[in-house]
């Protein structure tokens, strides 16, 4: 498992981040975990197109030259 910080997609601004759990590797990422600022999990919240967004978003940055995953604490 690993985890990524993603623009919060219930967020219009853009202005607050979201923690994602996942595993696996692009294009095969799962999402398993979404929290919010206020420690909520939200992933079941989250339509198709949003969970996408969160996988694009990290496949990103790994492929742009970001920082491994980090291990799950």
């Amino acid at each position: 498992m690993a985890n990524h910080f993603c623009l919060d997609p219930n967020d219009p601004y853009a202005q607050t981040e979201v923690l994602v759990i996942f595993e696996g590797s692009y294009p095969d990422i799962r999402l398993l975990s979404v929290i919010d600022g206020n420690k909520d999990e939200i992933l079941s919240d989250l339509v198709i197109e949003q969970q996408r967004d969160l996988i694009r978003e990290i496949a990103a940055s790994y492929t742009s030259g970001g920082d491994a995953p980090m291990a799950a604490a």
